[in-house]
């Protein structure tokens, strides 16, 4: 569900995520008029979604509340790499019993009183389970590592909607595929294969097997301890 405002944009270039979302401009859609220029689009805010995989540190964290508070720091620092200060740190849960979620949030006074004060929140929805336990086989790709992540970052000029941000990241959902179509009761059946040879009508029925044997080509249990030997002839 993208917000109100936002548009998905290119994420080609994105380091981490799969979609990138971007604030649309007022009139954005409209055409510049003759000889004005057209809005520049904000740079300095964004929303990053995707899966929170082991490309990630905060992947490895199974438990969803640290997951995102790794999340939050770790993008923190990557997209906001000057000095400064953390303050006015949040956490809190998100999502569902089927698809719970957590969310960690924090500004940044910058050092240099030039830059506006730096805003991330970062929220982790789905279910964590071990890929695989020591001496077991491999879990079944539905019940891995399932969740996903929103990064939501923005300045004290271009504010983070945080009812927004939980929004958003509660309506992720895993795809699944749609279920097959129903079959047609009125469709007719599938046509004869001209290829096969046409029945013999007079062919003998096929021989009854005796009393106390099974027919050939069905198979039946046998006693280990009185199976016939296969030893090697020799």
């Amino acid at each position: 569900m993208v917000p109100a405002g936002w548009k998905v944009s290119d994420a080609r270039q994105l380091s981490y995520g799969q979609a990138l979302l971007t604030k649309e401009q007022p009139g954005e859609t409209a055409p510049t008029p003759p000889g004005q220029q057209a809005a520049q689009p904000a740079n300095d805010t964004s929303v990053l979604l995707g899966r929170l995989d082991m490309k990630l540190f905060a992947g490895a964290e199974a438990d969803n509340g640290k997951a995102a508070t790794r999340l939050a720091s770790d993008m923190g620092e990557f997209f906001m790499p000057f000095p400064g200060t953390r303050v006015n740190q949040e956490n809190g849960a998100l999502g569902t019993a089927e698809m719970p979620g957590a969310f960690s949030a924090y500004d940044v006074k910058f050092t240099d009183a030039n830059k506006p004060t730096g805003q991330i929140w970062a929220g982790v929805v789905g279910n964590a389970t071990p890929t695989v336990a020591p001496g077991q086989p491999l879990t079944p790709r539905g019940q891995r590592n399932e969740r996903w992540f929103v990064v939501w970052l923005g300045t004290a000029t271009n504010p983070i909607d945080k009812g927004a941000a939980a929004t958003l990241a509660n309506s992720i959902r895993p795809w699944a595929p749609p279920p097959p179509p129903e079959p047609d009761p009125n469709a007719a059946p599938p046509p004869a294969d001209p290829n096969a040879p046409p029945a013999d009508p007079n062919a003998p029925p096929p021989p009854e097997a005796p009393p106390g044997r099974a027919p050939v080509g069905v198979g039946v249990p046998v006693d280990p301890a009185n199976a016939p030997g296969m030893m090697p002839a020799g």
